[in-house]
C-alpha cells in the first residue's frame, strides 16, 4: 500500500494490471484521477472474461467453462468493467482475442525477454520423438483428448515420447520444453498465450486451438490450428514430415521476434503512454 502511495506522489501515469486494487469501490483510480495523473488498466484474461460471449468462441465443455467463468457473474462483470472503463483513460487488453469482451480496450500483446531463450530448434533426424503438453487445468486445454490421441498413435507404432508437464517451477518446465520436438498447448480454448509464445521462441513446433473469428489478427502466425476433430490428424502429419516441424519452429521463432519481443511490446506501450 505505501508502494502504491508513493508512486502516485512520484509518477504522473498509472498502469494497473488486472482489475484488483489496493482499496475498495475503485478508489485507487479516483485518487489518481484527482492528483491528475493519466491511468491505464490492463486486463489479460479471466477478470475480463464472460460465459455467455466465451461459449461463442471457445470448444471448452460448458461445466468446465461454468467452473473458471462463473454464468452468474456475466452481468455483473460487464456492469464493473463499464464502471472502470469510465474511470480510465484508456483500458488495455493483452491479445485480440479478449477484444470480444472489451471492445473498447487498446491491444498489447504478451511479452518476453527473447535474451532467455536462445533459438533450439528441432532436429529432423530423431528417432523418437518427444511429444509434450503442459496444462494448467486440463479442462481448458483439451488435456483428456490429447491424451487419448497421443495413445491412438502409440498404438500404431509411432516412436512417441509422450510429456505431460505439471507442478513444476517454471524453469523445470522451460528445460522439457527444450527437448520437445513437438508442443500441443490447448486445443479447446485458443488463440494462444505464454506457454506457446515460449515454446515458439525456442523454435518449437506448436499446435493451438484459434477460432476462426480470431485468425484474421494473426496473418502470419505459424501455429497448426488444432481441435479435438483434426488433433490426431495434426500430429500424425507432424511425426511423418520432420522438415515440416523444422520450418515451423524457425517460422515461430520469426514471428515472436516480431510480435512478442519485450522491447517491440515497450516501444507500443511508450506511444500509448505519449498519447494520453
Amino acid at each position: 500500500m505505501m508502494g502504491f502511495l508513493f508512486c502516485l506522489l512520484r509518477y504522473d501515469l498509472i498502469h494497473f494490471h488486472s482489475n484488483t486494487f489496493y482499496l475498495p469501490f475503485q478508489l485507487d483510480i479516483k485518487i489518481a484521477k484527482f492528483l491528475k495523473k493519466k491511468v491505464i488498466i490492463q486486463y489479460w484474461g479471466s477478470d475480463v472474461i464472460q460465459t455467455d460471449i466465451a461459449q461463442k468462441y471457445t470448444l471448452i465443455g460448458e461445466n468446465a467453462l461454468f467452473e473458471v467463468y462463473p454464468l452468474l457473474n456475466n452481468e455483473k462483470k460487464r456492469k464493473y468493467l463499464r464502471k472502470i472503463q469510465n474511470l480510465v483513460d484508456k483500458s488495455v487488453v493483452g491479445d485480440y482475442s479478449l477484444l470480444v469482451y472489451s471492445p473498447d480496450s487498446h491491444v498489447i500483446r504478451q511479452a518476453i525477454d527473447l535474451s532467455k531463450f536462445d533459438y533450439i530448434g528441432v532436429s529432423p533426424n530423431k528417432e523418437e520423438i518427444l511429444i509434450v503438453h503442459a496444462p494448467t487445468k486440463r479442462d481448458l486445454k483439451g488435456t483428456s483428448y490429447i491424451i487419448a490421441a497421443i495413445e491412438k498413435l502409440k498404438s500404431e507404432a509411432f516412436p512417441i515420447t509422450f510429456r505431460l508437464v505439471e507442478n513444476l517451477s517454471h524453469d523445470e518446465a522451460i528445460m522439457i520444453y527444450k527437448g520437445a520436438d513437438i508442443v500441443i498447448d490447448g486445443i479447446v480454448q485458443g488463440p494462444y498465450g505464454i506457454l506457446a509464445i515460449e515454446c515458439m521462441a525456442l523454435g518449437k513446433p506448436v499446435l493451438d486451438y484459434i477460432n476462426e473469428a480470431f485468425i484474421e489478427y494473426y496473418p502470419d502466425l505459424p501455429i497448426v490450428n488444432t481441435n479435438p476433430d483434426n488433433l490426431y490428424d495434426n500430429v500424425r502429419f507432424l511425426l511423418e514430415n520432420p522438415e515440416i516441424r523444422v520450418e515451423l519452429g524457425r517460422a515461430g521463432r520469426k514471428y515472436v521476434e516480431l510480435n512478442h519481443d519485450a522491447g517491440i511490446i515497450a516501444a507500443q506501450l511508450m506511444e500509448l503512454y505519449n498519447n494520453l
